[in-house]
This record gives structure tokens, C-alpha cells and sequence, in this order.
């Protein structure tokens, strides 16, 4: 008896809004997911395409798919990290969907 497996591109199952606002005293968080077969693994992108990489204290990836912000001194704010465009990314052996551009912006004061 022969076992097949459906493979299946990668589809979203969380997809991250389309701005993200947070302060420098709570830091934030951008969430993705996504399913498929075989598992699609999930990086983030910066605006020009480039491949997102830890910044010790100020950016982490966890391995569920979140990009971590954690809180942090004024002082260590950086242009590129805490006011920038991310794009979510979702590959697997069948493709690879891409979300959104994500709008991030830290500040020390946030006005709704």
C-alpha cells in the first residue's frame, strides 16, 4: 500500500496589520504564521528585501514566527529598526508567499 503525501504551497494563517505602533517603554510585536506541506518556514524581510536578523536588545525573532521589539532606552532608538518597513515571508519546497509591507513605528509618545 502506497502513502502519498499532498504537498501544499504555504497559505497565512496570521498575517500582520498594516501599521504597527508601540512605545519605547513597552515595546512591540509583529505576529506571522502560516501553514503548508511540507511546514513553510517563516523569515522576515525588511523593505528592500533583505533577510531580517537579530539585533541584541532591539529586534528578535522567535521561532513561532513573531518578531519581538523589546522595550528599550531612548537613546539606543535606531532609524532602520524602530521606524521601517517589514514584510512577513512564507516558503516552503512549493513556493513562498510574502505579506503586505507592515509600517513600524516606535516613539515616546503614541497619539490615536
Amino acid at each position: 500500500m502506497s502513502m502519498s503525501v499532498e504537498m501544499q504551497g504555504p497559505t497565512f494563517l496570521i498575517e500582520p496589520a498594516h501599521r504597527i505602533d508601540f512605545s519605547n517603554g513597552t515595546g512591540g510585536r509583529i505576529d506571522c504564521s502560516a501553514h503548508g506541506s511540507p511546514p513553510p518556514t517563516i523569515d522576515w524581510l525588511t523593505g528592500d528585501g533583505s533577510v531580517v536578523s537579530d539585533v541584541a536588545g532591539l529586534r528578535e525573532s522567535e521561532r513561532n514566527g513573531s518578531l519581538i521589539f523589546p522595550p528599550f532606552p531612548a537613546e539606543h532608538y535606531r532609524h532602520d529598526i524602530h521606524n521601517t518597513i517589514y514584510r512577513c515571508r512564507a516558503s516552503n519546497t512549493m513556493g513562498q508567499v510574502i505579506t503586505r509591507d507592515v509600517h513600524l513605528r516606535a516613539g515616546w509618545y503614541i497619539y490615536f
